[in-house]
């Protein structure tokens, strides 16, 4: 509402929802559309582009839904009942501004980090390739948001899917680097997948033989229900009674 009746918006700076305000505004009051700004597919790497994509997404299926609950309550329904009829809606707005702001704060806190002296220029340049990865996913799984209203094209699209592709080659060097910046030790994982050494295979064996149901031969649950069907005929048909 404020967006639409030009109110002072000063008192959104502080908010999340200031994100949205830009797009907000050029689809009330813009007389132009908005639309990809992706000249090549590089461009689409451009983390300044994808967190356009993704606003311009949040701030559409947000007005989309306003809209339609206006228009339900013109039509005669109760707030109530128009708000319990865009509900479906509402989860797939929630959606797109959980990952606008998650892109945001991934952002953030890279940079935050960089300016601290925690990261160095490399280790800044891999994680924003994670952050790139992230909303090129998100894109790639819900392209039909982004192509519905023109603001992708048909070769946007294809270009989304390729930048996926390549980031995944470009990342793959460093994923076993980022999982173990973590730390985290063999103890809390307690799986043989993942752990230090990559010693895998053997360490499922080893677990294997440790596992209580594999200490006598054969297993305690052979006897009291296997046996019986080996003895006395397994698969033979007896029929059953009808409760008919």
């Amino acid at each position: 509402q404020a967006v639409e009746s030009n109110e002072d918006l000063s008192p959104f700076k502080t908010c999340d929802s200031n994100l949205l305000i830009p797009s907000l505004k050029a689809m009330i009051h813009g007389s132009k559309r908005e639309v990809c700004s992706a000249k090549s597919e590089g461009d689409i790497l451009n983390i300044p582009v994808l967190m356009l994509a993704l606003r311009h997404r949040a701030a559409r299926l947000l007005l989309e839904t306003a809209q339609q609950i206006q228009s339900m309550v013109m039509a005669g329904k109760s707030m109530a009942e128009a708000w319990n009829d865009a509900l479906v809606q509402m989860s797939r707005v929630s959606r797109s501004y959980s990952i606008l702001l998650i892109m945001n704060n991934m952002l953030e806190g890279i940079n935050d980090e960089f300016s601290g002296g925690a990261l160095g220029l490399s280790e800044k340049a891999v994680m924003e390739d994670l952050c790139r990865l992230f909303g090129l996913y998100w894109m790639e799984r819900e392209l039909g948001d982004f192509l519905e209203d023109g603001y992708f094209s048909a070769t946007h699209a294809g270009w989304v899917r390729d930048c996926v592709h390549g980031l995944l080659s470009t990342i793959r060097p460093n994923a076993v680097a980022l999982v173990d910046a973590r730390d985290v030790s063999d103890f809390r994982l307690k799986s043989a997948l993942g752990r230090y050494d990559g010693d895998v295979y053997p360490a499922i064996l080893e677990a294997s033989r440790r596992d209580p149901l594999n200490q006598t031969d054969p297993g305690p649950g052979y006897e009291p229900h296997i046996r019986r069907l080996v003895k006395d005929g397994v698969g033979v048909y007896t029929g059953t009674a009808s409760r008919l």
